[in-house]
């Protein structure tokens, strides 16, 4: 082979209530409503408790109100690809209501922000912050129905008293920690899964519009409350362990040492869960990148298959990595001998940029799926983004740009097309957003928000959830 290839994969289907099938997460929760715990397709109430100042609550208070009825979007953001929020309750497509009784209402009084403000230090500020959160979250749990998922409405002096000036994209942080990572981690202390919405959110600014945010706060709430995905994948492999594998920096103690930062594994049948690595030893530094010793590589593939094996009473027949860094000879070797003898195996570096580009002769971009193989066959560009046929447009303004896909010489037993029919049905499998899909596969796309909660010196102490509604 000299010259590229191109081919086009199909495009993944998704799985909805009583099985139907789309390849759309809106349309089909709007033909079919969202997936339930029994599959079937049966009105839902999700208990919400809710947190925060009186202004701040009122805010929240008026967005569930406006999501009881459809909403279009802004005249000037309204798009053929961005179908109007449906609306909630009985007899709304999604099939489900927000339940929010005066019970599971917890208010910051005046008095806390006053005092959170007169304190001088930022950082103890924000710990002061999370200290009013922890105490609010806890007086739900403890309630003798406690909520399905909490709603956290960030009062706006509270945001301001804990934000540094000089950012452009603002959060609400210190030197050594992130309030929206340290809320996630109580969550999970109590086991409420959490909401976070920022003034801004609340005051309908930014870039999405409203009919957007109800949207992505539809699905999101789905998916935390009822502890289970709105949709599937209508097709993945059977007997297929899937496992993304990345890394982060534990905050504060020894800032040279670096933890495996998860393994975000998926099975055939639509469940995923996260598991944190043990504390590397031996790592290994390529530029930019992190490599596992053999002995930290078959550590954590043994703990990979040890929760697959709990989840399906069996042994997995093929196991998929995916990582960012290409897979060392020593990594290569942990990651064989951690597998056992298991049959087939697929370990693929994935990169988010590469400058190879696909020109279409017409006026839009490359479609989505477009499969570009190099001449060496030993890599091959995605188009995860592009031209989607089933919306007639491209939704989105930038010039989109494949992800790198390269299969491991020496351990990859499937076909390149398969992998990156694997790599394009990942895409759809985001439940923090209702959009299409995302560029990257959730296997890897998701890792440094995953990562940058698990960094918190929090989390050492914490015993962690391994389901992915409590980190999103």
């Amino acid at each position: 082979m000299n010259e590229f290839t191109a081919e086009v994969l199909d495009e993944p289907g998704l799985m909805f209530a009583d099985g139907e099938d789309s390849i759309d997460p809106r349309v089909g929760l709007m033909k079919y409503g969202p997936r339930t715990p029994s599959g079937k397709s049966e009105h839902q109430v999700i208990n919400v408790g809710y947190i925060g100042s009186g202004r701040s609550l009122g805010g929240l208070e008026k967005l569930f109100k406006d999501m009881e009825l459809a909403i279009t979007a802004d005249e000037d953001k309204s798009k053929r690809w961005k179908p109007p929020f449906p609306g909630l309750g009985e007899r709304s497509p999604l099939n489900f209501t927000f339940n929010t009784q005066k019970r599971w209402r917890q208010t910051i009084t005046r008095g806390e922000i006053r005092d959170l403000k007169q304190i001088r230090s930022r950082k103890d500020r924000l710990e002061e912050a999370v200290e009013i959160i922890k105490i609010n979250l806890e007086v739900l749990y403890a309630k003798e129905t406690p909520p399905d998922v909490v709603f956290i409405a960030i009062p706006e002096a509270m945001w301001d008293a804990c934000t540094p000036s000089h950012q452009d994209h603002a959060r609400m942080q210190s030197e050594t920690s992130d309030f929206h990572n340290r809320i996630k981690l109580l969550g999970m202390e109590v086991g409420l899964p959490t909401q976070l919405m920022q003034p801004k959110t609340l005051r309908g600014e930014g870039v999405q519009d409203k009919s957007e945010i109800a949207w992505n706060i539809a699905v999101g709430t789905l998916y935390k409350a009822q502890r289970g995905h709105p949709w599937k994948l209508t097709e993945l492999e059977d007997g297929t362990c899937f496992a993304g594998i990345s890394f982060y920096k534990e905050r504060g103690g020894d800032q040279s040492r670096t933890r495996t930062a998860m393994a975000q594994v998926f099975l055939e049948t639509g469940e995923n869960f996260i598991l944190r690595g043990d504390p590397v030893e031996g790592e290994k530094h390529g530029p930019g990148n992190n490599h596992l010793a053999e002995d930290d590589a078959k550590q954590l593939v043994k703990k990979i298959l040890r929760h697959y094996r709990s989840h399906k009473k069996t042994e997995p027949r093929r196991l998929v990595l995916h990582k960012r860094s290409e897979f060392w000879e020593e990594e290569r070797e942990g990651f064989i001998k951690g597998a056992g003898n298991i049959e087939l195996m697929d370990f693929v570096t994935v990169r988010e940029r590469h400058p190879v580009r696909a020109l279409s002769s017409g006026i839009y971009p490359a479609l989505r799926g477009t499969m570009v193989s190099a001449p060496n066959n030993e890599e091959h560009y995605l188009y995860t983004k592009g031209y989607i046929p089933a919306l007639s447009t491209y939704p989105a303004s930038n010039i989109p740009e494949p992800i790198v896909v390269k299969p491991d010489p020496e351990v990859s037993d499937s076909s390149p097309q398969k992998l990156c029919r694997e790599m394009l049905a990942f895409t759809k499998l985001d439940w923090n957003t209702s959009d299409f899909c995302t560029k990257l596969p959730v296997t890897i796309g998701i890792s440094d928000a995953v990562g940058n909660i698990l960094a918190e010196a929090e989390a050492q102490n914490t015993s962690l959830d391994i389901h992915y509604y409590h980190y999103m």
